[in-house]
């Protein structure tokens, strides 16, 4: 006899269904596939387990299924049907612990286990409809929903984490670190080397530092339709500090992100050729010492020392901070912003729209989710660049301290916010003076 399959919720089953089948030790063979397994989530995600017994079916390796109850099995009538056209061609029965036999083979039988899978899958909506409101009335409340992130702990008050006195050091280091311009994977990695591991042991990754910089609930905030908005509780960090290091994330160039600052320069792929538009970089082992054109073998040869024109830059950064009006110089120009403004209202009007369509039964929420998710992600890094403020107003108490005190991602970071374009322009003659600084022409961002 090919075995039963069973779980622990269909234990009680066991002495009711060894009528049906044992393996060779005569007893009931222990399950590979969890009753509750069904096809697919309820958030529309594969089930593996659930996959394996239909294999096992088709197959003929399995002639009964022992379930806790119909609706675990399914809860979806697409899953329902499938399941009955499998069981007809394969000759399988169903045990169940709450309803016993499920037999599908008559018509009567079949309309009854339709009904049924009608009721369980108008069950399981209601229950998520009223799961999700509960959840929008805590956030509305200010109060956090979903796993506690690590730095943070429960408190006496549900949905109101405190920071966790051991691990709450670490979190304040990561964002200190991240608005430092360090990349991702060297903080992961140091703090692996230290020993500082995740709450459940495994090590720091990228995407692990990322999730944790990304987690509201440590600004003390909570996202309510996308817009992150002060929470009942306090975070690790406060919330511009939380705001400026998701701006760090979003405004720092990928390529650029990725590497360590140690191996960054302060122009290299921010200055071009006046004459032909090409980046120039520099830090390669021949090149160490000068920027030149990124492209091999191009049609553009110029070039100049790194330490006369990063001193020449310094400079007038500095000269610069150093005027009364250079308030506003480090934070996003007027224009850059009104781009961030148009661009979130559309991508908010485009939400609505997908929101729109789903209320209206026009279109499936998990059709949706991958759209929805791609928006959220873009909006939130939008509404942090709106928040952001790189820098403070004590840099501009004595700049030259400043600069000396920022690290080359923070350097960079002013370069792009202060000046539209920084150029260089060739010599007159093919061996002219590369040491030259005056061939380096700047545009402001106020246009000068």
């Amino acid at each position: 006899m090919k075995p039963v399959l069973t779980s622990p919720l269909a234990a009680p089953a066991c002495s009711g269904a060894t009528s049906m089948g044992t393996d060779q030790s005569g007893e009931l063979a222990s399950s590979k596939h969890e009753e509750g397994r069904r096809e697919r989530d309820r958030h529309g995600r594969p089930r593996p387990a659930y996959q394996r017994l239909l294999l096992d079916l088709a197959a003929g390796r399995v002639d009964a299924v022992v379930a806790w109850a119909p609706e675990r099995l399914h809860r979806s009538p697409r899953e329902l049907e499938d399941f009955i056209q499998l069981l007809d061609e394969t000759g399988a029965h169903v045990e169940t612990v709450k309803a016993g036999a499920w037999d599908v083979s008559t018509s009567h039988g079949r309309l009854v286990a339709r009904m049924l899978g009608a009721v369980s899958r108008a069950e399981s909506e209601r229950t998520g409809e009223r799961v999700a409101r509960a959840h929008a009335q805590a956030k509305q409340a200010g109060l956090w929903r979903g796993p506690i992130p690590f730095g943070m702990q429960t408190s006496d008050e549900p949905g109101k984490p405190e920071a966790d006195v051991a691990q709450a050091p670490i979190v304040e280091e990561a964002f200190l670190r991240v608005l430092r311009g360090d990349a991702l994977t060297a903080i992961a990695r140091d703090f692996n080397a230290r020993g500082l591991l995740p709450r459940r042991g495994q090590r720091w990754s990228h995407t692990g530092i990322s999730r944790l910089i990304g987690s509201p609930a440590l600004g003390g905030m909570v996202n309510i339709g996308g817009e992150f908005v002060p929470a009942a509780f306090d975070g690790v960090v406060s919330e511009q500090r939380w705001r400026s290091a998701q701006a760090a994330l979003v405004r720092r160039p990928r390529g650029e992100a990725s590497r360590p600052r140690e191996k960054l320069t302060l122009l290299g792929g921010i200055l071009t050729c006046a004459e032909h538009g090409d980046l120039l970089w520099g830090g390669g082992k021949i090149h160490a010492a000068i920027y030149v054109p990124g492209a091999p073998g191009g049609r553009c040869h110029v070039s100049i020392t790194r330490s006369a024109a990063d001193e020449f830059i310094a400079q007038l950064v500095i000269a610069r901070l150093r005027q009364p009006d250079a308030a506003g110089l480090l934070s996003l120009p007027s224009g850059v912003r009104k781009d961030v403004a148009a661009e979130t209202a559309t991508l908010e009007g485009r939400r609505n729209d997908l929101v729109g369509l789903i209320a209206d039964g026009l279109l499936t929420a998990g059709s949706a989710r991958e759209q929805l998710a791609t928006l959220a992600a873009r909006l939130a890094a939008l509404q942090a660049l709106q928040h952001d403020t790189p820098f403070s107003e004590a840099d501009l108490i004595d700049p030259s301290a400043a600069w000396a005190d920022w690290t080359m991602p923070q350097r960079r970071t002013a370069l792009r916010l202060m000046f539209t374009k920084i150029t260089l322009r060739h010599t007159d003659g093919r061996n002219g003076p590369r040491a030259d600084p005056m061939r380096v022409d700047v545009i402001w961002n106020d246009g000068t």
